[in-house]
């Protein structure tokens, strides 16, 4: 009877466990011959398949890349019919690449291929990068992004921060900040992106915080 009884509380641990982890999931998508959860995040709202939405998100991506979840603010998703005419940060994106959809990922290719992002773009101390970033003149290159830090949240995920010199369509230019993550998911290499305008030093923190706050709950 005593072994029954242990047996029946494990297999309600794992019914409670299995359904929470169902409930968090705003969607599923289908990735080679894995399904990914997009879990809720708190102070986001997952609508890659909304029509405006898709259309600019889709607009925004290279052709080698899928898009497979989308996350607005609060603020800007009451905005979403608009989107394609609006200026905003604060969102991320999910998105793998194609070419790699059936290749069963591992800690060894996320190690490889963090090496890969460090040696394809710039990469400038922070301490003395900020100087420049905080000159009214700064005179980065445009499209050039420039990695300012790079680090592991945990040993299933790494975290490039970068700095990029981007053209308005007004023809102005702004400094955008953002995080581009690598993530061992149902053994499949996805991507993450969050983007956050540059407003001074404080921007890169909050990059950061924010980042790691939804790669967290990710991996929950």
């Amino acid at each position: 009877m005593q072994k029954i009884i242990h047996t029946l509380f494990l297999f309600l641990i794992y019914t409670n466990v299995t359904i929470a982890q169902e409930n968090n999931c705003v969607r599923k998508v289908t990735f080679g011959d894995t399904d990914i959860c997009l879990p809720t995040i708190e102070g986001y709202k997952e609508c890659y398949t909304y029509p405006t939405v898709k259309q600019s998100a889709d607009a925004t991506e290279v052709p080698i890349n899928m898009v497979l979840g989308f996350y607005l603010d609060e603020e800007t998703y009451a905005k979403k019919d608009n989107i394609g005419s609006i200026s905003f940060d604060n969102y991320f994106k999910i998105y793998a690449t194609k070419q790699i959809k059936d290749l069963k990922a591992d800690t060894d290719i996320l190690k490889r291929m963090q090496g890969m992002i460090s040696a394809s773009f710039l990469t400038e101390n922070w301490d003395e990068f900020k100087k420049q970033l905080d000159t009214v003149d700064y005179e980065g290159e445009i499209g050039v992004p420039t990695i300012v830090k790079s680090y592991n949240a945990n040993d299933q995920s790494f975290t490039a921060l970068l700095i990029l010199k981007q053209k308005l369509d007004t023809g102005e230019t702004n400094v955008l900040s953002f995080a581009m993550n690598g993530l061992l998911l149902q053994e499949r290499l996805i991507w993450m992106a969050y983007y956050l305008d540059y407003e001074g030093e404080a921007s890169i923190q909050k990059l950061q915080e924010n980042n790691d706050r939804i790669l967290a709950q990710f991996f929950d």
